[in-house]
């Protein structure tokens, strides 16, 4: 009896040993390889699902198919945004509690049914003089590329531990930001002119690429194991590759945390949200795991705690707070504004275009009369042709110019957040990033306001990067500020009430940008086509400007109420500890 204990305890050590050098073993050949491909995966599915943001490669010629008022045009784009932003928190939910493959399911029918759907709309020209088939299609267009985001970005929040689950996400993220140039590029070289299929490869593309994710996108749990003095054990989240029974014996908790960077906070963000209605000791225990492989045991002692663990507000608590309706308020100036440049760099390049080269036009009227009526029709279709299809080019190009400004946004803002904290050694101070956020989205709409300056496609390019630099660049600062504000618990659920400002302002900046080119358009025009130049449309920026010149103002409110003023190195004077 004596005897046997020891032979027991040994073979429970024997086995215990056997079960993490196969997971070990296994982990680097097939857990690792499953990993990345599901990765791959969700980048395949977010560069289809931005496709919201190729509105302006499409809208016009939609616009002159079903001679459309610019503020019924403006109508169905913003309904694609709506779609994206209000079924969000939606798709959210599901994907916790359903997981990703179906939702990458509804969002390919979605897509398909859409872009299908409004490329039957553009070739057949109904519904004549109304926009309201073609913006319930784009409404439709924004849910489905939503649901697939959704599923393509909380799978890989959920298969990435540590650092490894920022890169993965700013990777998916980045998809999506690109996700425009993509498709205008493809439209730039397979389709000039050809408006009907090039909304066929919308819908036939990002669906096959979702029907690809489906095969491709799952949740592969990482393996987190968590050293301690005399031993190893396996975190619960174990991928179901080796049946092994889970051991885990929690180490003491540190006392001390440095701040995570912004793509971590977004990362886990998106972890955590899902497990609210699981087990708070389990989850929180896997948050302790997180922050000790983020640390490898190598803690910067000038650093401060970030506090986005310390801090749950949500609800009608979060409402009230004075920094979330500051946030909320600078978030409708700077989308809003984006939305409208997004919305109608479109119409903006046809406008320029077909100014700059109304001198080209008028040669015709020199022709003899009669040699004029011979060759109307068959040269007049032709030249007629030559300029869509160079008109359409321009729009991918500055399609192209604000999704790769997007992209990189979302990015670079990411990076420069986080050496400003580390550099000046306080995770408060990451606020900072509103104000030359801020200030480019001002500089971005004011050179438009100017008179005289963007007056050809050529200076427009410059202008379209700006401000879709400017508009991903907040976009990635935001969420990581209300992440370490008002807490991760409830992080999701949190930017999604943020994310409802575009709503508000992009519906207020977009129709009246349809109103002020409206007023401008002839009564007598046939096509519904303004022949000012830039002061087409120029009266809205003017607007604008002044909006995001008051978002620098609000932002600095901001920036002295979190941070006060940075001492370098360490330490503030003035400001809220977070």
């Amino acid at each position: 009896m004596a005897s046997s204990q020891p032979s027991g305890s040994g073979s429970g050590q024997a086995s215990s040993s056997a079960i993490i050098s196969t997971i070990r073993d296994k982990a680097p050949s097939e857990t690792q390889r499953r990993r990345l491909l599901s990765l791959f995966g969700s980048i395949l599915v977010s560069l289809s699902a931005g496709s919201n943001y190729a509105f302006s490669t499409f809208g016009p010629q939609l616009q002159d198919s079903l001679h459309l008022t610019s503020t019924q045009l403006n109508v169905v784009g913003v309904l694609g945004n709506m779609g994206v932003y209000l079924s969000g928190p939606l798709w959210g939910k599901w994907v916790d509690k359903r997981g990703p493959k179906l939702a990458l399911l509804i969002g390919a029918v979605m897509i398909l049914c859409s872009y299908g759907g409004m490329s039957l709309v553009y070739r057949y020209s109904w519904p004549y003089h109304s926009a309201v088939l073609p913006a319930f299609l784009n409404l439709i267009a924004g849910a489905g590329n939503s649901a697939a985001f959704t599923a393509a970005m909380n799978a890989q929040a959920k298969s990435f531990s540590g650092t490894q689950r920022g890169s993965a996400t700013a990777l998916v993220l980045a998809g999506f930001g690109l996700s425009a140039f993509m498709y205008s590029a493809l439209s730039h070289e397979l389709f000039p002119g050809n408006t009907s299929d090039y909304l066929l490869l919308l819908g036939v593309g990002s669906s096959a690429s979702f029907l690809l994710g489906i095969a491709l996108v799952q949740i592969i749990p990482p393996a987190v194991v968590l050293e301690t003095p005399n031993t190893s054990a396996i975190d619960e989240r174990l991928t179901g590759d080796v049946d092994v029974e889970q051991v885990r014996r929690q180490r003491p908790r540190q006392k001390r945390r440095v701040s995570r960077t912004s793509q971590d906070l977004g990362a886990e963000a998106y972890l955590i949200s899902s497990d609210e209605e699981g087990d708070s000791e389990d989850v929180e225990t896997g948050r302790e795991s997180e922050r000790q492989g983020l640390l490898n045991g190598n803690i910067n002692k000038n650093t401060t705690v970030d506090g986005a663990d310390n801090v749950d507000i949500t609800g009608w608590k979060l409402v009230k707070q004075t920094d979330f309706r500051l946030l909320f308020l600078i978030t409708c100036l700077i989308s809003g504004s984006g939305l409208l440049l997004i919305n109608n760099v479109g119409t903006i390049t046809r406008t320029l275009w077909e100014y700059s080269h109304a001198k080209h036009n008028s040669v015709t009227d020199t022709l003899p009369h009669l040699v004029y009526r011979a060759f109307d029709d068959p040269v007049m279709s032709i030249l007629k042709h030559q300029d869509a299809s160079r008109i359409q080019q321009e729009q991918a190009h500055q399609v192209s110019a604000i999704s790769i400004g997007n992209a990189s946004g979302r990015v670079v803002i990411g990076l420069l957040s986080d050496l400003w904290v580390t550099y000046t050694g306080s995770a408060k101070q990451r606020v900072w990033v509103l104000l030359p956020v801020t200030l480019l989205s001002f500089s971005a709409q004011f050179l438009f306001a100017l008179p005289e300056t963007i007056d050809n496609v050529h200076s427009l390019l410059f202008a379209s990067a700006l401000g879709g630099f400017a508009y991903g660049a907040y976009h990635g600062a935001a969420p990581c500020l209300t992440f370490e504000w008002f807490g991760l618990r409830h992080a999701a659920r949190n930017w999604s009430l943020v994310a409802l400002a575009p709503v508000i302002s992009g519906n207020i900046f977009n129709l009246l940008f349809g109103k002020v080119f409206d007023s401008h358009v002839p009564a007598s025009s046939p096509v519904h086509q303004c022949n000012l130049g830039e002061e087409c449309y120029r009266t809205s920026f003017l607007i604008t400007s002044t909006g995001t010149a008051c978002s620098v103002l609000v932002a600095l409110v901001l920036i002295f109420r979190r941070a006060g003023i940075p001492h370098l190195g360490g330490g503030t004077s003035g400001g809220r500890s977070t």
